[in-house]
């Protein structure tokens, strides 16, 4: 909470907040808000000069890109999170980055300032007052001290470690822009596991992994839900061809385990529908893994209607097999294939996406044991 004029100053000093910090807070925020404008003025541009780089670039930021904000689109802020990374550090197809190319025809301070900072971990150590905070680079440029007009998101508090765009505005001192995330508590030693193993020449650190850390901040642990089998909820999807569509129809009639499934029969169509009956057992935990943090799907919170749909369409011959997560669809497989034996086909479609089950982000290093960060899914 903002202390009242009169109220002593929470930096320590003694003095009155009037007479101490409000002027240097005064001060900073027209200094980040200047900042922060010629930022989104940049952003603009190189939109309009370079749409095809931006949108690759804004994809690596958020997972889904532009597209996952909806026809709204993304808002000021999200757009800002973003633009702190890729316009000040990422390279152009030309090989400078959109900043060095604003700096060749204007020399404003803010355009000055913003190519000397840098996006960077802290390890808080204090927090002195408003806007203050006691800070270690983990690369180790020494203690410093942060000031900020936002509140970091995230749980602030000694030990924490904080990823933001940080600007030098003194001695050992460094000023935030944007809404600086902190790492998730449950993730801070896993980051710092990630510092370690990142290699860049000191001065090109940021530049090459200035993106890979901001994600981690924004994103690790992520949510996820799971089923009762622990796996991640996910839609699946597979299709067989039918060598003997009236057998298949047969079979599946008098099948105990399914029911016909919302208008089991459209005869225009040639279309049967099923729903796969299920009895799963009670909810329990999923595995331990490094970087997810689980809780419980709707669905089997209350009851698990069932295993898979089954949609055979006699016009194709095909059978489609519609499950909510790809272990009941894989499980449904199998069934499947016991049921109808010879008169069903080979397989014409399986679509589970890998991330269901070892997520994206790390699959590419899972096998040597590196976690990465994922990109921020757009909310």
């Amino acid at each position: 909470m903002t202390p009242s004029l009169n109220d002593s100053c929470p930096c320590g000093s003694g003095e009155e907040y009037e007479r101490c910090c409000l002027g240097r807070e005064t001060d900073l925020q027209r200094l980040v808000a200047e900042l922060e404008s010629t930022v989104q003025e940049l952003g603009r541009a190189i939109w309009d000069q370079d749409r095809d780089w931006y949108l690759a670039r804004f994809e690596e930021f958020y997972d889904g890109g532009i597209e996952a904000f909806g026809l709204s689109g993304p808002g000021t802020d999200a757009c800002l999170d973003a633009h702190l990374w890729f316009l000040l550090d990422c390279p152009l197809d030309s090989g400078d980055t959109p900043l060095h190319r604003i700096r060749q025809r204007a020399t404003r301070r803010a355009v000055e300032l913003l190519a000397r900072s840098e996006l960077r971990a802290w390890r808080i150590e204090s927090i002195d007052g408003v806007g203050l905070l006691g800070a270690v680079c983990p690369l180790g440029t020494g203690r410093a001290r942060l000031e900020t007009v936002r509140r970091p998101l995230g749980d602030l508090r000694a030990g924490a470690i904080l990823v933001a765009r940080s600007v030098p505005i003194g001695p050992r001192r460094w000023g935030i822009l944007g809404r600086a995330p902190v790492v998730d508590r449950a993730a801070v030693a896993d980051f710092d596991a990630l510092l370690a193993l990142l290699d860049a020449p000191r001065g090109e650190f940021w530049r090459v992994h200035g993106g890979v850390l901001a994600r981690a901040a924004w994103a690790w642990p992520e949510d996820r839900e799971h089923t009762v089998g622990g796996r991640i909820v996910e839609g699946s999807v597979a299709s067989f061809g039918l060598s003997d569509p009236a057998a298949a129809v047969a079979a599946l009639e008098r099948d105990p385990e399914l029911e016909d499934g919302d208008g089991c029969l459209d005869a225009e169509a040639g279309i049967r529908r099923w729903n796969w009956l299920w009895d799963p057992p009670l909810p329990r935990a999923p595995g331990t893994e490094r970087g997810v943090r689980y809780k419980l799907c709707e669905e089997d919170a209350a009851a698990c209607p069932f295993l898979a749909r089954i949609v055979l369409d006699l016009e194709g011959p095909e059978v489609w097999l519609l499950a909510p997560t790809p272990a009941r669809l894989a499980l449904a497989e199998r069934l499947l294939a016991d049921r109808l034996g010879p008169a069903l086909g080979e397989m014409t479609l399986h679509e589970v996406d890998p991330p269901s089950v070892v997520p994206r982000w790390k699959r590419a290093a899972f096998e040597r044991g590196l976690v990465m960060p994922p990109a921020r899914r757009a909310s």
